[in-house]
């Protein structure tokens, strides 16, 4: 039997940690899901979706293939470190390309932080308990394995993890049970998500309207000298924000937007991205967007 890609599990969103002695706890990554598929000398890598990025990742493919077991799906995710930590918005810059994987490995450099085996040797391990996975997983690391690719930490101290996580600026945590089995395809309660909300500056790139009032911000950052869509936001605003907002748009208004990837979406009205904005989000979702984003104030031009 051959190593093949599955579709992931995915962890359900929890807001308090679940402190219980079944229970092990790893670091939740700011990254992109890729499970990696070795069978002898050919190597494959595939993202959440099902879509082959093995030639976005070359690196990662050099080193699977050096791990020491004839066929293998590892399930991890690749993160890039920006000025300290994992830096999403990073990452999606090498994941969104294939053939340049290469050149830009020396620009973007990535880790895989692997925390889960699925397949091993001619076998599927899915339906064996999260503790027995990880204790086959691990002599596939070794001291001279690349830091290239790491096995991820499971520690029992779910609240240290979280704290630490917090002070670093990552983005938080994972509850998983120990006697956890692997559901392919499934959010499952097995593991949960513990994430810290997180902020950034932006600038307000467009708007939309309700009537005659502004009720939602369109919002940009700037990479590279380009300026980048990332989500829209209406929570947050209060009435006198809204009413100063509209009566500010006539002013700053474009008839194109700024942003190289403007959204699909009816009704915007453009404006010079020059107000920055003060935003609170959840997390990055895979298209590069920000989830669940709030107005948290404003910052003078």
């Amino acid at each position: 039997m051959e190593a093949t890609p599955v579709k992931p599990m995915e962890p359900v969103l929890a807001h308090e940690i679940d402190d219980s002695p079944e229970r092990l706890y790893q670091v939740k990554w700011d990254g992109v899901r890729l499970l990696a598929c070795k069978n002898g000398e050919q190597v494959r890598l595939f993202n959440r979706k099902g879509r082959e990025k093995t030639a976005t990742y070359p690196e990662l493919v050099s080193v699977v293939k050096t791990l020491p077991v004839q066929s293998v799906v590892l399930d991890g995710e690749v993160i890039a470190i920006r000025e300290g930590k994992p830096d999403f918005f990073h990452v999606m810059k090498r994941d969104s390309v294939s053939r340049a994987g290469k050149v830009l490995a020396a620009f973007i450099p990535v880790h895989y932080m692997v925390f889960d085996l699925l397949f091993m040797d001619g076998h599927w391990v899915l339906d064996e308990p999260l503790t027995q996975r990880i204790d086959r997983l691990s002599p596939l690391f070794t001291d001279r394995t690349s830091d290239t690719i790491q096995l991820c930490d499971s520690v029992e101290d779910g609240y240290a993890l979280w704290e630490a996580t917090r002070k670093k600026g990552w983005e938080g945590i994972v509850s998983k049970e120990k006697k956890g089995l692997y559901y392919v395809g499934r959010k499952h309660p097995t593991w949960q998500k513990i994430k810290h909300f997180r902020h950034l500056t932006a600038r307000v790139a467009g708007v939309t309207f309700r009537g005659k009032w502004v009720n939602a911000l369109l919002l940009a950052v700037e990479d590279a000298g380009q300026w980048i869509y990332i989500g829209r936001a209406g929570s947050g605003l209060n009435d006198r924000e809204r009413e100063l907002i509209t009566r500010w748009v006539p002013q700053v208004r474009k008839i194109k937007p700024s942003v190289i990837n403007p959204p699909l979406l009816k009704g915007v009205t453009w404006v010079e991205p020059i107000l920055p904005v003060k935003v609170q989000y959840l997390e990055w979702t895979p298209d590069a967007t920000l989830r669940s984003p709030s107005i948290r104030g404003f910052e003078l031009p």
